[in-house]
């Protein structure tokens, strides 16, 4: 260890430490150690690396410290890479104080920030254990952690995989009534994690809840949460039918019905305290051509029933370009080139791999051979973007579910044609207008309501708007590296089945 003492200036300093997996090792293989440093515009970048990790092994990076006055290096985060016997790559960060290992995250922002100093090296352990047991065959199950913490900023709304939940570290379908998951952030009495079991329509979270909300009792509260044991946990999965269904119809007053947006039916649990947007969805689909769709085992329970008010849709379209890779050209975005291709086998990968895969397993909408497989008529190519039109402003209800065995029950909702904000985006000549998304949202900007894509002059038409005020932002997802500010309007009142305009909304370039 380097010590600092007056008579000698200490130039570098180490960041070290073990890896060990006393409840998992013999699932896991070697592991790679990344350190990692944060770049301009919140890319990562590996800096240092150590590779081929066996458990019990050890890691060490010698980092250079800053100036003459030997000043703390610059900031680092740590993340372990490695694979499982099952081929399952899966990556966390450490959390920890010096010498003092708190379990791991899953994301970036969970991460502790590390620095070498002239005071002697720092030391982070790596740490890690299992969950297995039984489970019904067949049965679709996930682990999730609960992450550092709640800030309920937009960036941890995109960085929870589980809106505003949750962070999964890793899904699985028992099978010979098993399951394992191995290589999961291990720190002593840390109630940090729970697993959601689905099966033939029915969900249950650590056995007994309807939600990972619930299990955390609405409050991010860890009580109801399971804590890994050094060797290993055993936690038995149990999940099975309610026999309680519920029919919604549905009916559109003064339009045409869209099949992504307006038809999408949403069954959200009832949260105490929380508004219904922001409940968690524990069924969803799209109602059929009629308008009818049947949700099957539903626990008992209050639930919102939402027609029509869908604020994550997500669907392929036809486009004008060929790739987004002005865009996808950071470290991080590289592996969302699957976005945009002229048709599938233009991916690098097939079926089974590679990019291809990935579009193929977009969620929901999956790219098809049917569709995506060849160039759309009249377009260079497709395009995956967080964008479907919906007419109506929809309708929620309130529905109560007791007991068990209790069979089908019905419901009806009604959507109305919603208010539109129509417009202009323009940039200087030469610079293209067209497919910029524009987004009105809840005047905090924290969630996107209705989007409409621009056509071929840049003309806008955001439809299926209920009465009220709406921030409107353009760009948001930076299409084609174009930046996000624009001069024109930025707030919009609008009222019921009304057309609102915009006018132009303008770009330096």
């Amino acid at each position: 260890m380097l010590v600092a003492s007056p008579a000698e200036a200490v130039r570098s300093q180490v960041i070290t430490g073990t890896v060990s997996g006393p409840g998992g090792a013999g699932n896991v293989g070697p592991t790679r150690v990344e350190l990692i440093s944060v770049v301009k515009g919140g890319n990562t970048k590996v800096v240092r690396f150590a590779n081929d990790i066996p458990d019990g092994g050890s890691y060490s990076f010698a980092i250079p410290l800053n100036g003459s006055k030997n000043k703390s290096s610059k900031p680092y985060r740590l993340r372990i890479v490695a694979q499982s016997s099952a081929g399952e790559a899966r990556s966390w960060y450490w959390r920890g104080k010096n010498n003092a290992a708190s379990s791991g995250g899953r994301h970036l922002r969970d991460a502790t920030v590390v620095k070498a100093t002239k005071y002697g090296a720092f030391r982070a352990d790596f740490r890690y254990s299992s969950i297995s047991g039984t489970a019904p065959a067949g049965a679709q199950l996930t682990v999730a952690g609960a992450p550092a913490s709640y800030s309920g900023g937009r960036d941890a709304r995109r960085e929870l995989d589980i809106a505003g939940c949750g962070n999964v570290f890793s899904s699985a379908t028992a099978s010979n009534g098993t399951y394992r998951f191995d290589f999961l952030p291990f720190a002593p009495g840390d109630r940090r994690y729970m697993i959601g079991a689905r099966l033939d329509g029915e969900t249950r979270w650590n056995n007994q809840f309807g939600s990972c909300f619930d299990v955390q009792e609405y409050r991010y509260s860890r009580s109801n949460m399971i804590a890994l044991d050094a060797g290993g946990t055993n936690f038995p999965v149990a999940v099975g039918a309610s026999g309680n269904h519920l029919t919604v119809k549905s009916l559109f007053r003064g339009y045409k019905a869209t099949a992504e947006g307006d038809r999408w039916i949403s069954i959200r649990e009832a949260a105490p305290r929380t508004a219904i947007l922001d409940s968690p969805i524990v069924a969803q689909r799209q109602a059929s051509s009629s308008g009818r769709t049947t949700f099957y085992n539903l626990p008992p329970g209050r639930y919102y029933v939402e027609l029509g008010r869908r604020t994550g849709c997500a669907d392929w379209a036809p486009s004008r370009y060929t790739n987004n890779n002005s865009y996808f050209n950071g470290l991080d975005r590289g592996s969302e080139r699957w976005k945009t291709f002229p048709y599938l086998s233009k991916l690098p990968g097939n079926k089974n791999r590679g990019l291809e895969l990935l579009a193929r397993r977009a969620n929901p909408n999956p790219a098809t051979d049917a569709e995506q497989g060849k160039k759309p008529r009249g377009a260079k190519g497709w395009m995956y973007r967080l964008h479907c039109k919906a007419l109506g402003y929809g309708q929620v209800k309130t529905v109560d579910i007791t007991g068990t065995g209790t069979g089908e029950r019905r419901t009806t909702l009604t959507s109305k044609r919603g208010g539109v904000v129509k417009g202009h985006v323009s940039r200087s000549p030469g610079r293209t207008n067209q497919e910029m998304m524009v987004t009105l949202s809840s005047r905090d900007g924290k969630r996107v309501l209705r989007t409409d894509l621009t056509d071929g002059k840049g003309n806008f038409y955001v439809a299926g708007l209920a009465p009220g005020r709406y921030q409107i932002s353009v760009n948001a997802d930076s299409w084609r590296g174009i930046g996000r500010a624009f001069k024109g309007r930025h707030f919009i009142t609008v009222k019921a089945g009304r057309t609102k305009n915009a006018g132009n909304l303008r770009f330096s370039r």
